[in-house]
């Protein structure tokens, strides 16, 4: 049996289990505005203390109040504080009341920025001396006045004067009249350029590497363009490491030489997965990519998902082209089973996709499929071929990419076929969807969503159900079944239409840290032009915030339709 050593009782070792932080004693700023407020709460050594404190501290502490007052106040320009303080002490704790008379604020009258060096001449020094200026005749805060210098400083790495240094840093104040001058001379010397730039990789063709650098020898040095390239370099997809060096120690004729050290990812990749969505039920996953088919970046993506409702399986060879950071060619290939409550079909497809990345944040992907879909929608059946021309275009935008409070994504798709040899059916399609999102007072946020689509078609019973609208389900109208919804024909069987509109509102209401909770609208359905028929659902929903990104489970009731039930939706990622 342990025993307890003679000077550490069991019952000393409950209390230090026990033992909590003593609350803090009350320190009153009365006199000031919430930033010098703030400021002077911020600096007093006494807010700090607990309630606990032994007094000779607290009164040592207070003794140096005044000392740190007048230091937190001439940070923000008053130079002629006073305050009246007082502190008590009772049985419990003490207090501390600091009654602060802050005086008049020291404004800058004048602000002189000499630029010398070749940055004498550099349009982007003259637009930010022409900036700084401008705060002429504002109160006086330190704090600015060494932002006003890092900027200069910030700009000069920026822009290649890597020599920069100020010759001359004064802050001139007048306390008799409440003014101060700022007077700098910054020297930058001169501008350095990109020296000779050594890669050190050995996997892929060094011109593809290339491809993704913009740093060039002889080029002005720019800070900006070395964070082009390692975004470029990280985010292709090849590299596990990417180090990049600029050798400022050894600079010759105004050239820095830059060195490139990558480290390649493992060639193959695999990964699988389970989990449920309540439009498809369970889902087991898999995936496998092969990085580097061949040493000039050509890859191989493959994807398999198996559920009762929705099965697929794909894989596609892609070739980065001119310009690989936006720029890639695909060739691919898939097959798709679906079996939901309107119908039953099975999908094989052969694809060409040319994909795009504007600068302008917009993707777009134009492409031409050939596929074979063998369907049933209860009382139809039919087997389809359609060459299958088209292009989609995308772009979403989100403050925080697990957690998004504020953004959008908007996405256009068209497609259509012509009737010839190799394809049935005649038809046009358009479509688009938005999704927004938007912050709200007390940890709230709407977010709004639509899609639309339109179809114009020949032989409707003969263009195959994967063209055609349905709606219902999780991302669809919440309250109804994963495509359960749309025009019907004479015996009641759920066919698909030509036209779709859903539009939904949401309110989202944080009450926890990881935890909040959702009101919901949804409203719309798939409809040909003579049977509109709008439904609607509504309800109340939970969110999870994990670390993974949002899980959402949906509580919602259809509200016009006696057919069909309460429906339960789980989904998660974040819709942005």
């Amino acid at each position: 049996m342990k025993r307890f050593p003679r000077h550490l009782t069991a019952t000393t070792l409950i209390c230090l289990c026990l033992t909590t932080p003593a609350a803090l004693a009350k320190v009153d700023v009365t006199g000031l505005k919430s930033a010098a407020k703030d400021n002077v709460l911020l600096t007093l050594a006494l807010a700090k203390e607990p309630c606990d404190a032994p007094e000779w501290k607290i009164r040592g502490l207070f003794a140096n109040a005044d000392q740190e007052i007048d230091q937190a106040l001439r940070a923000l320009g008053y130079y002629h504080a006073v305050s009246k303080n007082s502190l008590s002490f009772n049985k419990d704790c003490w207090q501390a009341d600091f009654a602060v008379t802050p005086g008049p604020q020291v404004i800058v009258t004048d602000i002189a920025i000499t630029i010398s060096g070749d940055a004498n001449q550099d349009a982007e020094f003259a637009k930010l001396r022409n900036k700084l200026i401008t705060a002429t005749g504002k109160p006086l805060r330190h704090d600015a006045y060494e932002k006003m210098k890092s900027q200069l400083q910030s700009l000069a790495m920026a822009r290649g004067y890597l020599d920069a240094e100020f010759s001359e840093m004064q802050l001139l104040i007048d306390k008799a009249n409440d003014t101060a001058r700022i007077n700098l001379v910054f020297a930058t010397g001169k501008r350095m350029l990109f020296g000779a730039i050594t890669i050190d990789q050995d996997i892929l063709q060094p011109e593809f590497v290339n491809k993704f650098v913009s740093v060039k020898s002889q080029d002005f040095y720019s800070s900006e363009e070395l964070g082009n390239t390692y975004n470029a370099l990280s985010k292709s997809g090849y590299f596990e490491q990417v180090d990049i060096r600029p050798d400022t120690d050894n600079t010759h004729d105004q050239q820095v030489p830059i060195t490139i050290k990558l480290r390649p990812k493992k060639t193959h990749h695999y990964s699988v997965g389970i989990g449920y969505d309540t439009d498809i039920g369970p889902l087991l996953s898999g995936s496998y990519t092969n990085r580097r088919l061949n040493d000039r970046g050509h890859y191989l993506t493959s994807n398999i998902d198996l559920a009762p409702v929705l099965s697929t399986a794909d894989v596609e060879y892609s070739v980065p082209l001119a310009n690989p950071t936006s720029d890639v060619f695909s060739l691919g290939a898939g097959l798709k089973r679906e079996d939901n409550d309107s119908y039953k079909s099975k999908t094989a497809k052969l694809s060409a996709r040319a994909k795009h990345a504007f600068a302008n944040g917009w993707k777009q992907t134009l492409f031409i499929d050939y596929s074979y879909e063998d369907f049933d929608t209860g009382t139809r059946a039919g087997e389809t071929l359609l060459l299958v021309p088209g292009g989609s275009w995308l772009r979403s935008e989100s403050d925080n990419p697990l957690r998004p409070t504020k953004g959008y994504r908007l996405e256009f798709n068209v497609a259509g076929s012509v009737k010839n040899p190799i394809s049935d059916v005649n038809f046009a399609q358009g479509s688009a969807s938005a999704t927004w999102s938007q912050p709200l007072p007390w940890s709230g946020r709407f977010i709004g969503r639509t899609e639309l689509g339109a179809t114009l078609v020949d032989q409707f019973d003969k263009l195959s159900t994967s063209y055609r609208f349905f709606a219902g389900g999780m991302n669809s109208i919440r309250g109804y079944a994963y495509k359960e919804l749309g025009p019907r024909d004479s015996a009641g069987n759920v066919e698909g239409g030509q036209f779709l509109s859903v539009v939904s509102a949401e309110y989202e209401q944080a009450i926890l840290d990881n935890w909040g909770v959702a009101a919901f609208l949804d409203a719309g359905n798939a409809y040909n032009l003579d049977s509109i028929n709008i439904k609607s659902g509504a309800g109340l929903g939970v969110r999870w915030y994990s670390p993974f990104g949002p899980v959402r489970v949906d509580f919602a009731l259809p509200l016009n339709d006696a057919d069909s039930s309460f429906q339960i939706h789980f989904a998660a990622g974040a819709r942005i």
